[in-house]
């Protein structure tokens, strides 16, 4: 879980910074990119596919598909559009992203909640996010982990109130070590078992696998090599891999290798594809950019070229 949270690149493109009072309701919308709450003052009910849950301080939601729901102070609360007199909006870009910093007044205690919109930065890290259930939630934990916690929320707010340079880069940093936080701690409860592909992580021998597949993604494996360093019949093996992770094994390698080779290209661009094609394991530059244009639609040329392009058109943006 270390080597597959290490890879994640969390991109956040808009966020609100919210501090409501009164009554108050609104939507989040139905969108393509994940949606992270976090409440750093008061609390708040979410409402999602007709259940209601109430936050509180430092209590997290994460919804992996960015499935429509509602936030509000309580159940009969009027919604708010956020262009009410009594409302006050600010907005500015952040090197391509957005903040919008939303004040409501009104009576009673304050509700301060830190919400964003982000992307997952890859596609196996969204095959990830897809294996997870659509609405996670994730409790305030002991007083240890808030002592580190609550600076990191406060140096967020701080980040995505500045214009300063690299301001975006050092948000994205703060919500990728927020995210792998909150993935571990709720990887840690009950309601995460019955997940497909963590809980091969959980069983001892697929989880044995997967480690010399993350260990040494070059080597040429084979399911019987596999099943024999994990003590099982090929059979059994293979049929046990699939049922918990969704996939056969090499596939699964498959899969992880491209996602290496793609983070390779990314990062470095004057790298030779031959190169990269070794690193993970492939004899020939033909057999590596056969398969990764079976996974993403492009030669690996290609692909690099469209992405560095995609980048320097976001920075030109900013």
């Amino acid at each position: 879980m270390s080597d597959v949270l290490s890879h994640f690149l969390v991109k956040g493109r808009v966020m609100g910074l919210l501090s409501l009072r009164g009554d108050w309701a609104f939507q989040s919308p139905e969108n393509n990119e994940a949606v992270f709450h976090l409440v750093s003052k008061g609390s708040v009910l979410i409402t999602f596919k007709g259940k209601t849950t109430r936050l509180h301080e430092g209590d997290m939601a994460f919804f992996t598909q960015g499935h429509a729901h509602i936030l509000s102070s309580a159940s009969d609360a009027p919604f708010v559009t956020f262009s009410e007199e009594d409302t006050q909006v600010s907005a500015h870009s952040v090197q391509g992203g957005q903040v919008h910093n939303i004040v409501k007044g009104g009576n009673g205690p304050e509700t301060s909640l830190i919400c964003v919109r982000f992307d997952f930065g890859s596609e196996r890290t969204v095959e990830f996010g897809n294996t997870l259930p659509d609405q996670l939630v994730l409790r305030r934990e002991s007083d240890d982990t808030s002592q580190w916690v609550d600076p990191l929320l406060r140096r967020i707010a701080k980040e995505a109130s500045t214009q300063a340079p690299g301001a975006l880069a050092a948000l994205d940093g703060l919500l990728n070590l927020l995210f792998i936080h909150f993935m571990r701690q709720w990887l840690k409860t009950p309601t995460s078992h019955h997940l497909g592909w963590i809980r091969g992580l959980q069983d001892p021998n697929i989880s044995k696998a997967l480690r010399l597949l993350h260990a040494d993604p070059a080597h040429n494996w084979s399911v019987r090599e596999l099943a024999v360093k994990v003590g099982m019949s090929r059979s059994n093996f293979a049929a046990r891999f699939a049922l918990l992770t969704g996939e056969p094994p090499l596939r699964y390698l498959t899969h992880w290798r491209m996602h290496l080779a793609m983070r390779m290209l990314r990062k470095d661009p004057i790298r030779p594809i031959y190169d990269i094609a070794a690193s993970v394991g492939y004899d020939s530059e033909a057999s590596f950019s056969a398969a990764f244009k079976r996974q993403t639609g492009k030669p690996p040329g290609a692909w690099r070229k469209d992405t560095l392009l995609e980048f320097t058109s976001r920075s030109k943006s900013a």
